[in-house]
């Protein structure tokens, strides 16, 4: 009924609203008189037509604004009659009427009144523009809010027509429903208690089995713990070996630099003893030829010749210190060399033990490690084949529990459907009712209906016969954009 009264209020408007665009065409405007381009409007108006003089009002354009213009035509025709007027306006008894003298108008005063001519028009093309742009929103507005209410009316139809089908479907199939609903809740019955005994079942056997995992894990870790702890020691014995061998390989290499270096200082100083031997003997052989020679000679007197051999006598001497030098040197260094060689031989039968002991350690921790690799393997496969066959009961015991709740839900929407059924049979006339409303708001939606098309229709004429007024304001207005752009411009370039 509310809708239904907005409706015929709607109507009201819009009757309203044509009457008062009827009278506004019958009164003429002075542009339609001029260039009678204009006539009167193609069709009704819409239903938000009257909220023209609001809108007006709202821009400054509301009665006043109407007097002015009035006013400023009011001058131009009393300008244009001036002399008539000032002759009504004349009460006293009139002088013979002469002929007026029509004075010239100077080119600058026809302008200024071509100018105030083009504002005028300009403002009324302007106010004209403003009414026909918000006569058309209005349209639009109205069109809108009526189609959105219609899409609600139908869905709210097309919702109840189908609950009035549901309870007549299942009013006129009631027996049938009730047997068979009756019959899936047995049925979900007998299959939820299997499905309980089941689960049960399989949650006693992975209990069991999780059990016998758990025992077999703590059995086998004590059975491998000895061969585990062979290991473990085989390893580090490894590891001691490994570094005694590398100590060994380090000493060894540290003994043979030094019997090199042994080596190298008993030759270096024994061929420095030697070459000071050779040198005193070839000292102590010139010597020898000039104490020879100077007894060759007459006239070699006493005192060289003792002199000579005096010479010869310390380069015997010399030659002697030398090759005993010669002795010591080789006597000495060859010690060293020895104590060297010793030490280096030492130290290649300690590598050489190092490494057997190392080979005879890694042959050991690969037998333990093999021997534990086995016994782990051989524990692993167990507890495997135990933990595969508990994976397999989860996985039933987790379809099972899907089964159990696949049941329950078809009993509960089986019971939940015999109960509605029992409910719609129970109560026809809710049916009834529902009926009704559906009727109803069937009715309310033809009748939203035919209002969207009206007011559609309303709006196309509204679109059609203010096109040329908004296309006239739309060009109004790009220009004083432009000469503002320009205004712009040349003040600031």
């Amino acid at each position: 009924m509310a809708d239904e009264t907005e409706e015929t209020k709607a109507e009201e408007h819009l009757e309203q609203a044509e009457t008062e665009e009827h009278a506004e065409q019958e009164e003429p405007e002075a542009s339609e008189e001029s260039d009678g381009n204009r006539g009167p409007a193609d069709g009704p108006a819409s239903l938000e037509s009257q909220d023209e003089p609001r809108a007006d009002s709202e821009q400054g354009g509301g009665p006043e604004d109407g007097d002015e213009a009035d006013a400023e035509q009011g001058t131009e025709l009393t300008d244009d009659t001036e002399p008539a007027d000032a002759s009504e306006e004349n009460d006293e008894p009139a002088e013979p009427v002469t002929e007026p003298t029509t004075e010239p108008v100077s080119p600058q005063q026809r302008i200024i009144d071509t100018a105030q001519r083009a504002a005028q028009a300009g403002t009324a093309s302007v106010t004209e523009g403003v009414s026909a742009v918000r006569e058309l929103s209005a349209a639009r507005r109205a069109h809108a809010t009526a189609f959105k209410e219609l899409e609600t009316l139908e869905r709210d139809t097309k919702r109840l027509a189908e609950q009035l089908e549901h309870r007549r479907d299942v009013e006129s199939n009631y027996e049938r429903i009730v047997e068979v609903q009756t019959a899936e809740i047995e049925d979900a019955g007998r299959a939820l208690e299997r499905a309980r005994v089941r689960r049960a079942n399989l949650e006693s056997q992975l209990e069991g089995k999780n059990n016998e995992l758990k025992r077999l894990k703590e059995a086998n870790s004590q059975k491998m713990a000895p061969s585990r702890k062979l290991m473990e020691q085989a390893k580090d014995a490894l590891a001691k070996a490994e570094r005694a061998q590398a100590e060994a390989r380090r000493a060894l290499k540290n003994a043979q630099a030094q019997a090199d270096e042994a080596t190298a200082s008993r030759d270096s100083k024994l061929q420095a003893a030697k070459r000071a031997a050779d040198t005193a003997s070839a000292k102590l052989a010139r010597q020898q030829d000039q104490l020879t020679e100077m007894r060759r000679d007459p006239s070699a007197g006493a005192k060289g010749l003792s002199q000579a051999s005096s010479s010869v006598a310390a380069a015997l001497a010399q030659l002697e210190n030398a090759r005993e030098n010669v002795a010591r040197v080789n006597q000495e260094t060859g010690q060293a060399v020895q104590i060297a060689q010793t030490h280096l031989y030492t130290q290649r039968k300690s590598l050489e033990e190092a490494e057997t002991d190392l080979a005879q350690a890694r042959a050991r921790e690969e037998e333990l490690r093999g021997a534990y690799d086995a016994k782990r393997s051989e524990a692993d496969e167990q507890e495997s084949a135990v933990s595969s066959k508990t994976s397999e009961l989860e996985k039933s015991l987790e379809q099972t529990r899907d089964d159990e709740a696949g049941a329950r839900g078809r009993g509960q929407a089986a019971q939940a459907a015999l109960e509605e059924a029992r409910d719609i049979h129970a109560h026809p006339e809710l049916t009834d009712e529902l009926s009704e409303r559906c009727q109803e708001s069937r009715a309310r939606t033809e009748e939203q209906r035919r209002l969207v098309e009206r007011l559609a229709t309303e709006e196309r004429i509204v679109r059609e016969r203010t096109q040329r007024t908004r296309k006239v304001f739309y060009a109004l207005v790009a220009a004083a954009v432009v000469i503002v752009l320009l205004a712009v411009l040349l003040a600031f370039g």
